[in-house]
């Protein structure tokens, strides 16, 4: 479908805007030098390994590198050499900033590539900056997410008109996007997909229409392809899990979910009202190219597992990216302008409520950010910490309406990293660091992976070390996390406190204790 669109009113004040809510998006970043997402921890001690494990024999005791052809690299071959020049968590928020301002950048972009305009609706995807996913702290993904996005407008823009460009861009990053993330890769070929179905639709010698043109396509997926086969991953093998009809409903709200359950269904529900509204007046319209990759995009939502080969989520992966999709293929043909001004003041309104909830609980969050870094505060390089959550188990209650810094509106609590902060800042080690070979370019050293892997199956680390058994003799502190032990057990286990203010207590072990 060929529309006919307007130009943008104002391409200064287009830029202006955008500029503007670049800064909004960006402005949590100030609040606290860790953001709260779930995963960011773990992964910046990763980075922080990387960096300086070469050097630095503390750390070299727990961790070596584990260099391989890994889809899932981005942040580990960009991030460790700024690690070495500037401040971690300077380093740590900058990349963080440019994970939230790609998939916008990128739905801006592929706008313009589609419609050669300026226009204020692919600016809407700002409403999905904040998602579930980046507050998991899936940033390699959100990345891949942004990079996509840009590399398919770089193909709609100049394919036709200077191919040899396109080839060479999209197979160059073809090969970034399989570092970035797979899913990203996939997202890329969906975006390619879209316009090359659009070009053979309206070609009147269809069949060699077909052979000339997958040429390019092959060329540019070659690459990754060879890639995948050799990798860990492409050898490992992994069950699929599935999500029931009611959870696969629920992990829709991913693109909007942030802290307060009520406004992000409110959220949710009026980024599919207000474009369903236009589309019906024929206030707008969505480019056929656009439009299938839209649709491909949510089959794969529906159709395909949560968790496959180590990876988690995977499902939502396709529904955020849908949604990223629908503002920048959103066309205006004659939206009458008091509409425009309604939509216009409408999102602002909407925008500006889910941000001012984020920095409430940002700003929350930054104050127990400080209580936990006082409880940690004595630990010491070389030191071995047992970290336990009290009562386990009960990390996830399923949708709540109250906004708090450590749970988000389906009930994922995202503080359950934060104690990687004993390796960044105390060069301590703890068990929970990723390290899976087909997904981290590092490994924990013996006896310390033994260590880590019984830790993590057992339901009672602390009966564990109370039985002095010879695996759990490396561990010189205890950081107990929610209801503090009773007495019992501290005597049980050999242990005295070192610090404590009710959000955690950290103890010392005691080998003579023991060994009575």
């Amino acid at each position: 479908m060929t529309v006919t669109v307007r130009p943008a009113p104002g391409d200064a004040a287009w830029w202006w805007l955008l500029g503007a809510l670049c800064l909004v998006l960006l402005a949590p970043l100030t609040l606290a030098d860790v953001p709260p997402l779930l995963d960011y921890p773990n992964h910046l001690a990763r980075l922080f390994v990387l960096a300086f494990v070469a050097h630095d024999p503390v750390l070299a005791r727990f961790y070596q590198p584990h260099w391989g052809i890994i889809p899932n690299l981005a942040l580990d071959l960009t991030v460790p050499p700024l690690l070495r020049v500037f401040p971690v968590h300077l380093v740590g928020r900058a990349v963080v900033g440019l994970t939230i301002l790609l998939p916008v950048l990128g739905a801006a972009a592929y706008h313009r590539a589609l419609t050669g305009r300026l226009s204020y609706w692919p600016l809407g995807s700002v409403l999905f900056a904040y998602n579930g996913a980046l507050l998991r702290g899936f940033l390699n993904f959100v990345v891949a997410v942004g990079l996509a996005l840009l590399l398919g407008a770089a193909w709609v823009a100049w394919r036709e008109q200077r191919p040899t460009r396109a080839i060479l861009i999209g197979a160059l990053g073809a090969v970034a996007l399989f570092f970035c993330h797979l899913t990203g890769l996939l997202f890329f070929a969906v975006l390619i997909g879209g316009h090359e179905l659009l070009i053979l639709w309206t070609d009147p010698f269809r069949f060699g229409g077909i052979l000339r043109r997958a040429g390019p396509v092959i060329a540019v997926f070659a690459a990754p392809v060879v890639l995948y086969g050799v990798s860990d991953l492409g050898q490992m093998q992994g069950a699929a899990v599935f999500r029931s009809v009611a959870d696969k409903a629920n992990a829709a709200l991913m693109p909007v979910m942030n802290y307060l359950w009520p406004l992000d269904l409110a959220t949710a529900a009026l980024c599919v009202a207000v474009p369903a509204l236009c589309l019906a007046r024929r206030w707008c319209a969505v480019p056929l190219r656009a439009a299938a990759a839209i649709a491909v995009l949510l089959v794969l939502f529906i159709g395909l597992p949560t968790a496959f080969k180590g990876t988690f989520d995977l499902d939502t992966r396709f529904v955020m990216m849908a949604a990223l999709m629908a503002p920048a293929a959103l066309v205006s043909i004659a939206i009458p302008r008091r509409a425009a001004w309604v939509i216009g003041i409408g999102f602002l309104l909407l925008f500006s409520a889910r941000m001012a909830v984020l920095m409430t609980v940002w700003h929350d969050w930054a104050g127990y950010l400080g209580q936990f870094r006082s409880v940690i505060a004595s630990v010491r390089p070389g030191d071995v910490v047992l970290t336990v959550r009290l009562p386990r188990g009960t990390e996830n209650d399923i949708w709540t309406s109250v906004a708090t810094a450590r749970r988000l509106s389906d009930g994922t609590v995202v503080d359950a990293h934060l104690p990687a902060l004993l390796l960044i800042e105390h060069r301590a080690w703890w068990p929970f660091l990723f390290d899976n070979p087909s997904q981290q370019p590092v490994e924990t050293r013996a006896p310390f992976l033994t260590l880590a892997a019984r830790i993590d199956v057992s339901p009672d680390p602390i009966a564990l070390l109370a039985r002095d058994e010879e695996d759990m003799r490396p561990i010189t502190h205890v950081l107990v996390r929610g209801p503090v032990p009773g007495p019992r057990e501290i005597e049980t286990a050999g242990l005295t406190m070192v610090a404590e203010n009710g959000e955690a207590a950290l103890f010392a072990v005691v080998r003579h204790r023991l060994s009575r």
